[in-house]
């Protein structure tokens, strides 16, 4: 358990009014790590993996209201001995804001438009063990809440806080401090092939939503049992771009697109990380035709895969304009692996 306390940061202007006090929270994590030098873990320095429930608070409860949430998680070890340990953090769940935008009855609060959200924390932690039952932790947290553009205003929140805790351990034994594993070169090649779609409403001025899709084809070359680098296609069906894209003061309202308008592609190249059937990733595209001219030339792309059998692939992603989430998808895919054999 951990209770944290610090600041909501104020990335909007129209925040900056409402502020009215500190973010607050407390978290409860539940979490194994795994000593096993023929798994997964060895080549990450056997990280920590949980599930986590989390309560916050963001500065003003009447406008902005609390939020909670559940996520899945990874602690990193950066330095771990058998008493000590410095962890990094890396946490992605879904979260549940008490409070929303109501044009009649809560007008200022532009961070959420929907009760559901995705939940993102990054942080890095300190622990020492004081018992072989319990231990003492301290870190920093970045947190950040946002429904991805379904629903707008969407500005999101973000809160860095500092956190106190205690952890109980089941396991008596001191932590051991084995060395991790050195994931052998492969030369296993893969192409992923990718259908996603997801809603999304464009402009606060347009409460319609819209359905979005994207298919997507890369090339992963593998690196090791860790990592692999790709190179891919990107084709987007997106009604809402024209009108995300616009500039919103120039914007006419009675304006239409033609369907011309609503398909785009791209060119990206892909960095992945595997831990065992999940990986996570980042493309980075650029655009090589649209109708309507994009706010950026490149675009970024995050997500998570997971392969549910050895070809068939559930996928979640975002699709961003650098620092602004255009819409969230959801998919499948299949792996064509045409090449396996390792180099050990």
């Amino acid at each position: 358990m951990r209770l944290h306390g610090g600041l909501v940061l104020p990335h909007h202007n129209t925040m900056m009014y409402f502020i009215e006090d500190y973010a607050r929270g407390v978290e409860i994590t539940y979490g194994r790590a795994l000593f096993d030098p023929k798994s997964w873990e060895s080549y990450f320095n056997y990280p920590e993996i949980g599930l986590g429930l989390y309560y916050g608070t963001f500065g003003n409860s009447a406008i902005y209201g609390e939020g909670f949430a559940v996520y899945p998680y990874i602690h990193h070890p950066i330095y771990r001995r058998s008493r000590i340990k410095v962890e990094s953090k890396l946490a992605l769940g879904l979260a549940y804001a008490t409070r929303t935008f109501d044009i009649d009855n809560n007008l200022h609060n532009t961070l959420f438009s929907s009760h559901l959200n995705a939940y993102i924390s990054m942080g890095l932690h300190f622990d020492y063990r004081i018992h072989k039952r319990f231990s003492l932790s301290a870190g920093a947290t970045l947190t950040h809440l946002s429904n991805g553009a379904v629903k707008k205003p969407n500005h999101g929140v973000n809160t860095l806080t500092a956190n106190l805790g205690g952890r109980y351990h089941f396991n008596e034994t001191l932590t051991p401090t084995m060395n991790s594993c050195k994931a052998h070169q492969s030369t296993e090649r893969e192409i992923l092939i990718v259908g996603s779609a997801g809603r999304c409403q464009s402009t606060l001025y347009n409460a319609k939503e819209y359905w979005n899709g994207s298919l997507s084809i890369n090339h992963l070359w593998h690196l090791n049992k860790k990592r692999a680098l790709g190179i891919g296609f990107d084709q987007f069906y997106a009604p809402s771009a024209p009108l995300n894209w616009s500039n919103t003061d120039e914007l006419d309202p009675e304006k239409t697109f033609s369907k011309h308008a609503y398909y785009f592609n791209g060119l990206f190249a892909s960095y992945n990380v595997f831990l065992n059937k999940t990986c996570l990733f980042v493309n980075v595209g650029v655009y090589l035709h649209t109708k309507v001219k994009p706010p950026q030339p490149v675009y970024p792309r995050l997500g998570i895969r997971r392969y549910i059998t050895p070809n068939i692939i559930a996928n979640f992603s975002v699709k961003s304009s650098f620092f602004r989430s255009e819409f969230l998808e959801f998919g499948l895919g299949y792996s064509f692996n045409y090449r396996k054999n390792n180099k050990s």
